[in-house]
């Protein structure tokens, strides 16, 4: 890996952005308000130094709802990116190594799953959830719905990718000193495809925060009383008016932390492949 002095401006204005609202989530809510307590005597205040950028109709402090709710997003995120991975990679992996039927058959497993817009998806099978992730915690099941379409990108990319690099050199030098084809695919091909996996697994973040988002709005996510990014602005729509703080704040969050992976995923295609830079 480069110094981070070589590192492209892309990537580390991404972890800044990343690292600094994961760091405030992480740290912060252990000294602000219980995002829960209610406060009736205390509703829609503007930012001040008691509530640093103010409260909701309920009282409630929205920097610590903010926090709380940016555990959530960025849990969700990650969590949506490893799973897409987890999914998308071996699939990917054997279809371009394998070719013939298992190459068909992920291809048009692909090609259904993608043909469906993401969060339509998501709303369909976060809807048949209940019947098959009963008791599962909210923050997994929304996960585990994101990462059925998020896995699609991954495999599409990967499986691109060993079909170009099957045929090289360092593939038929592999199988000549006997190397098995789990053995090819993982210390070989995998190592050479890193640059595109790392990538789609940072926007894979980025989307999964924006669709966990909708579905917040839409009340299909997260389910209240925790607080989601999504849930915050669905409820600044009734108070817009005399609050602009509960939909600025929520939103502007979203906003850095989309940003900030797409910057990462960005950045790390600069630093891993600068082809790509170039073209």
């Amino acid at each position: 890996m480069a110094s981070m002095r070589r590192w492209p401006a892309a990537l580390k204005r991404g972890l800044l952005l990343v690292l600094g609202l994961g760091a405030l989530a992480a740290f912060v809510p252990l000294w602000v308000d219980d995002p829960l307590s209610i406060d009736l005597s205390a509703t829609l205040q503007d930012p001040s130094a008691a509530h640093w950028l103010g409260t909701d109709a309920l009282g409630r402090d929205l920097t610590s709802r903010v926090l709380h709710g940016g555990r959530i997003s960025l849990g969700i995120g990650l969590l949506t990116s490893l799973l897409s991975l987890a999914i998308g990679v071996p699939l990917g992996a054997l279809a371009g190594f394998r070719g013939g039927w298992t190459d068909s058959a992920v291809s048009r497993l692909i090609e259904t799953v993608a043909c469906i817009p993401s969060l339509l998806l998501a709303i369909a099978l976060l809807a048949m959830s209940p019947a098959f992730l009963r008791g599962v915690p909210d923050v997994v099941r929304v996960a585990l719905v994101l990462a059925f379409a998020g896995w699609i990108p991954v495999a599409r990319y990967l499986r691109g990718e060993f079909l170009r690099l099957k045929s090289a050199t360092m593939v038929e030098a592999a199988r000549a000193s006997g190397a098995s084809d789990l053995r090819i695919m993982v210390r070989h091909l995998l190592p050479a495809a890193l640059a595109p996996v790392l990538v789609t697994a940072s926007f894979a973040a980025a989307s999964a925060i924006l669709v966990e988002a909708a579905l917040s709005f839409l009340g299909l996510g997260v389910q209240p009383p925790q607080p989601t990014w999504g849930g915050l602005l669905s409820d600044a729509r009734e108070h817009i008016d005399q609050g602009w703080w509960l939909a600025v704040v929520p939103g502007l969050a979203l906003y850095v932390a989309v940003l900030g992976f797409n910057l990462i995923g960005e950045g790390v295609r600069d630093l891993l492949d600068p082809r790509a830079h170039r073209a």
